[in-house]
């Protein structure tokens, strides 16, 4: 039997937005410019802003929304450690799981699984040098998985689990397995999404690589220079639409499909036919044309290379058609999210299809010349369709495509 998937819960940690009802307001408004992180020193990189979120802030939210849902959730016991590794996704389960309206004997079947850039690897492990730890939770919090491992336990959750760390697709990667645990039975319910806090050491990749704007992101923008890094957590809640019902829980949208690819062809140099494949792919599964998409959540880097790819990608999908999707990128205001861009940009997509408007480009000032409206100052934002797509791509050709669905009419 092959089930019906549908969202029932998101959460966002963003920046200094904290919540979903923020975050669309922070995506209707458009985007504040980034600034200088406080995790670290900036100041000696080429290119020293970010869309950072405030870890104290994140942390104060944490242990306020701890104090008021953790028993009612049934939540386990929350470190320190448990917050520096895992603090933005836990904070984003716990709205998710809270709008889903999942009890704890409900969460007991549930599954698992995140997406990141490395987890709490990095710090954790940096830290236990400093201070000899070689404790049994040390073992835990130093693997990429660490965070998918401390959701799994302060939400006692006994369904599949797993982690994705594969660079900035990571997200679609842990939304495909996430997506069939539930399709095939596995699971009634998924905590699905992405965590990543802001490291020096990604800062500094990226900007040994120039491909940091050392203003502001600016996708599909003749003058853009480069991505800007941003961090914090988004999580859904999907679940088997016969179990949702059942419960009497309001589905916010269906999951119609995901598919992945891999292009083979360049670890930063993403070729177009690895995305048109995997959008192609999207489309078969959930039996759809291409002209009944209205919105497409671009990856949109605002990199000159990675703009120019998925233009020419989005031609070869829906430049057949009578009507095109409108297209945008909502990197501009979030920064990159690395692995966690994917979840975030999931949550952006159902908030724009549900609204029926995509959201603004307010950071894309001389928009490309490319066959698609792009949602920029003077442009008509109306989604003509109930259907979303959400792409990714990340380093190494990797790809995915992810499509979102609302009644035609009514509600589920």
């Amino acid at each position: 039997m092959t089930r019906s998937v549908v969202v029932t819960g998101m959460g966002v940690v963003t920046r200094n937005v904290i919540g979903t009802r923020a975050f669309d307001q922070l995506l209707a408004d458009g985007s504040p410019a980034p600034g200088r992180p406080s995790q670290f020193d900036s100041g000696r990189f080429r290119a020293k802003n970010a869309y950072a979120t405030d870890p104290s802030a994140a942390n104060t939210a944490l242990r306020e929304a701890l104090l008021r849902k953790g028993k009612d959730l049934g939540l386990g016991n929350v470190t320190e450690t448990d917050m520096n590794c895992a603090g933005y996704g836990l904070l984003a389960a716990i709205e998710a799981v809270e709008q889903a309206g999942l009890t704890p004997e409900m969460l007991k079947s549930a599954g698992c699984s995140i997406a990141t850039t490395s987890g709490g690897m990095m710090d954790r492990y940096t830290d236990a040098l400093d201070e000899g730890d070689h404790s049994a939770q040390f073992q835990e919090l130093v693997t990429p998985g660490s965070a998918a491992l401390v959701l799994r336990r302060i939400f006692g959750l006994h369904g599949p689990l797993s982690s994705f760390s594969c660079a900035c697709a990571s997200s679609l990667g842990a939304v495909s397995y996430a997506f069939m645990r539930v399709r095939n039975g596995d699971a009634p319910v998924m905590l699905v999404g992405g965590n990543d806090r802001i490291r020096e050491a990604d800062f500094a990749g990226f900007n040994a690589l120039r491909a940091m704007d050392r203003d502001r992101c600016r996708p599909f923008d003749v003058d853009r220079r480069g991505m800007i890094i941003g961090d914090g957590g988004a999580i859904l809640v999907i679940e088997d639409e016969e179990h949702a019902r059942a419960r009497g829980a309001v589905p916010l949208a269906r999951m119609a499909s995901v598919a992945l690819s891999t292009d083979s062809h360049h670890i930063t140099c993403p070729k177009p036919d690895g995305l048109s494949r995997a959008m192609e792919q999207a489309l078969e599964r959930a039996e759809m044309k291409p002209d009944v998409v209205g919105y497409v959540n671009c990856h949109g880097t605002g990199t000159q290379i990675n703009d120019e790819a998925e233009a020419i990608a989005l031609e070869a999908v829906f430049g057949g058609g009578a009507t095109r999707p409108i297209v945008s990128s909502t990197k501009g205001t979030t920064g990159h999210l690395l692995g966690s861009a994917g979840a975030i940009e999931a949550i952006a997509t159902v908030l724009a299809l549900r609204a029926g408007e995509a959201p603004k480009m307010t950071s894309t000032i001389n928009p490309e010349d490319i066959p698609f409206t792009l949602p920029v100052e003077g442009e008509d934002r109306t989604i003509r369709t109930n259907v979303a797509m959400s792409n990714s791509l990340g380093f190494g050709g990797l790809n995915g495509s992810l499509i979102f669905q609302l009644p035609e009419t009514g509600d589920f």
